[in-house]
């Protein structure tokens, strides 16, 4: 038997992003994974803003970037009949190198981390290896949860050792369930998934083919490939001989039928020699769980939803979703949270998830029917014609999935009962992002006139920013804070930057840095504000 404060099951990115930030927090936490977690097919491949910001928090943003798609390498997105044919299509993007260069610059800059590609199988080893700085995050691979039941005190746990056989008895305050698609927890909660059950079935293709880089001119991250045979897309892993393509049938495809040689074939428009280092069959779906949790039990990522992987959405989703727990689940632990914290988290998260599942579905939808074009692929007159028509079809379809800057720093948490709100943020929209400091928002990055980041200077939990040169008097709040033991830390910003970029003189931001009050002046009732913004009295 062993106790714990909190027990996590699944070790992926979501399971391990929330071992992490537990860890960074000072709690406790032991994490089961069923497998020995060695992946053979690189699945999620881009890192968003959002997510690096979390990990750039966490200390391992810079670990992360030297990892992956080289930093000088092209992000462009091309669209081609195969990779071998004529374009239809191609969006130009920055090489992160581009993008980080000037992100210091302009202190508008959304943020200081911008979006990474990296194969999960390269990010999960990284988070693996930084869980040992902490002696109090412990991992237990080839472990598997078997049961659990919640108590007036917690949960109760059974875990069984996949290389012996012996079970155990685990005590933990909270479990969460970042186990996958096919969740014990979620299953045993009573959680369900609602929405589509099968948007299409794919094959995603892992594969060494150093002569691909020499067809793929000018070099692309992601080329895809639209014809009469198919749809997919092909991803640059390493930028230089490994390469993974995904290839999207019809629902009623057997995918266990489908040889995924020819699908490379096809995707190619011609014979290339490779070698096939795995192969994944699955179906996409748009499902999101009913519920998120209940008093003790909690599931986050692809245990809460299922969705087209468009854009890296699920693995990001939840790994906001990790950090976002994170901070509910140490405030719990250090004992400053009210009884309603907790519930908070299905309040905020799951409409999140929702708007993103509708578009990441509608997205693949779309390239799904115009992948079913039959395209001409000569060049006549009519085949060049055709090509265009497709082209300009494609560049309205997909125009967010590549710059989705509001799937970063866009959502928000309007109507929360965690919040002061004073007025709704802007509309949360893929593509679009309005900064601003109402609360439920993101708190708008800021690059200091020193250069340094605003998000580097925030405390661990909560951080009153005082505005200008003639700021209020914090008093009032932190001696409300101190009463209820909420750890708030001061953060003064006399530059004429951060009265430009934020609209109060005091803003009062979340662990998770959105804004959780603001105001020009000291609220009239500060106990009230602390009692709201902890989860109650």
């Amino acid at each position: 038997m062993s106790e714990v404060p909190v027990l996590i099951v699944g070790g992926g990115p979501i399971g391990m992003t929330l071992a992490l930030d537990l860890g960074w927090r000072g709690v406790p936490c032991l994490l089961v994974e069923e497998t020995d977690r060695i992946l053979t097919v690189p699945r999620a491949n881009t890192l968003s803003a959002r997510s690096m910001e979390h990990f750039r928090r966490l200390g391992i943003a810079a670990r992360i970037r030297a990892t992956g798609l080289p930093a000088d390498y092209p992000t462009d997105v091309s669209y081609r009949t195969r990779i071998r044919g004529p374009e239809l299509h191609r969006v130009t993007l920055p090489s992160s190198a581009q993008v980080l260069a000037g992100t210091d610059r302009d202190h508008n800059s959304p943020t200081n981390e911008p979006m990474h590609r990296i194969a999960q199988f390269y990010l999960e080893p990284i988070l693996l290896d930084d869980s040992r700085r902490y002696p109090h995050v412990r991992i237990e691979r080839e472990t598997k949860l078997e049961a659990f039941e919640e108590t007036d005190g917690g949960v109760r746990a059974t875990v069984r050792s996949m290389s012996t056989g012996v079970t155990r008895t685990v005590h933990a305050d909270f479990l969460v369930g970042c186990d996958g698609g096919n969740s014990v927890v979620r299953q045993q909660l009573g959680a369900r998934l609602t929405g589509t059950d099968t948007v299409f079935q794919a094959v995603s293709t892992y594969y060494r083919a150093p002569a691909l880089k020499d067809l793929i001119q000018p070099r692309t991250w992601m080329t895809w490939s639209m014809n009469r045979d198919g749809m997919g897309v092909t991803i640059a892993i390493d930028g230089q001989d490994l390469w993974l393509t995904h290839t999207f049938l019809p629902v009623d495809t057997d995918t266990g039928l489908v040889d995924p040689g020819a699908l490379i074939t096809q995707a190619v428009g011609s014979e290339l020699p490779h070698e096939i280092l795995g192969v994944d069959r699955w179906t996409g779906h748009r499902l999101v769980a009913d519920r998120y949790g209940s008093d003790r039990v909690f599931i986050a990522g692809d245990a809460a939803h299922l969705w087209v992987p468009m854009a890296g959405m699920g693995m990001n989703t939840g790994i906001s979703e990790a950090a976002h727990l994170a901070w509910m689940l140490a405030a719990v632990h250090t004992g400053w949270a009210g009884p309603q914290l907790l519930d908070a988290y299905e309040i905020e998260r799951r409409p999140v998830a929702e708007t993103i599942s509708r578009f990441a579905t509608s997205l693949g939808e779309s390239l799904r029917d115009l992948g079913n074009t039959d395209v001409a692929e000569d060049d006549s007159p009519s085949g060049i014609s055709s090509r265009q028509e497709l082209g300009r079809a494609v560049a309205a379809a997909d125009a967010d999935q590549h710059k989705p800057i509001g799937l970063s720093f866009g959502y928000h948490y309007y109507g929360s009962p965690l919040l002061a709100a004073d007025q709704p943020p802007p509309e949360f929209t893929i593509g679009g992002y309005w900064p601003s400091t109402a609360p439920g928002a993101r708190l708008p990055h800021l690059t200091l006139p020193d250069g340094r980041s605003v998000y580097d200077q925030l405390g661990r939990d909560f951080t009153l920013l005082r505005i200008g040169p003639n700021p209020p008097d914090p008093g009032p709040i932190l001696r409300a804070a101190a009463a209820r033991a909420v750890p708030v830390e001061v953060l003064d910003l006399p530059f004429d930057e951060a009265v430009e970029r934020y609209e109060k003189i005091l803003i009062l931001v979340r662990p998770d840095q959105h804004i959780a009050w603001r105001g020009d002046t000291p609220p009239a009732q500060p106990d009230s504000l602390i009692d709201l913004i902890r989860g109650g009295s």
